[in-house]
């Protein structure tokens, strides 16, 4: 489940929460697979479930406060400088997806001066929540088709090798100690005490930075 939740990050990166379709490069193998994961998810769940959160749930609207932080900012480019991670860029571009794309639109997108928009915030659909991060994280869930995610990504290990050589890299031992670094970074631990102070337990905050960063860049 480790590589679906890369590719998710990877997928809401891609795109303003709405019907998207994956960049591809060269032989466009590798975005072919991804293009399959995109259909299954539901991005107008998605985007109600946040857009609600933002308009109603006060830990979530300070934990995007945080995310869209200038040290969270700073670590994004610490991350993406890292030797590592242009391995791991490189990697997808020379099999088929191409994420300098998917990159060059996040990082203009996070760039973008206000932290969410107000409007936006108001008008949003009114859906229950949980309420609290983890509470978000759960009915994200809630409108995964989960079940057919997990065939899908078993079949494709299974039957497609582009696909089964994308996780035996993403998750290849010579990456570990650039994982391993990733929340050690000095930008990332200042907003993480940030969102202690502000009454967020870390590990939370922890699970969920990475996909709020992405999630907020299109709000």
């Amino acid at each position: 489940m480790k590589a679906i939740v890369a590719l998710l990050v990877v997928l809401v990166a891609a795109s303003p929460l709405n019907a998207i379709k994956v960049p591809a490069t060269g032989s466009g193998d590798l975005a072919k697979e991804f293009q399959l994961f995109v259909d299954l998810i539901p991005l107008e769940k998605f985007a109600a479930v946040t857009k609600a959160y933002l308009a109603q749930d006060k830990e979530f609207q300070t934990s995007i406060k945080i995310v869209r932080s200038s040290e969270m900012k700073q670590w994004t480019q610490d991350v993406e400088h890292a030797p590592e991670f242009k391995m791991l860029v490189n990697y997808m571009q020379s099999h088929g997806l191409d994420i300098v794309a998917i990159l060059k639109a996040f990082n203009k997108a996070i760039g973008i001066p206000p932290l969410f928009s107000v409007i936006r915030a108001y008008l949003a659909p009114q859906v229950q929540i949980t309420g609290g991060l983890q509470g978000y994280l759960q009915d994200l869930i809630a409108v995964l088709p989960v079940e057919e995610i997990q065939k899908l990504y078993e079949d494709r290990m299974e039957h497609s090798k582009v696909f089964k050589d994308f996780v035996h890299e993403i998750i290849s031992p010579k990456y570990l100690n650039f994982y391993q670094s990733i929340f050690k970074n000095k930008h990332y631990q200042a907003a993480e005490d940030e969102a202690a102070k502000a009454g967020i337990d870390r590990y939370l905050f922890q699970i969920s930075s990475q996909f709020l960063l992405q999630v907020s860049a299109f709000m």
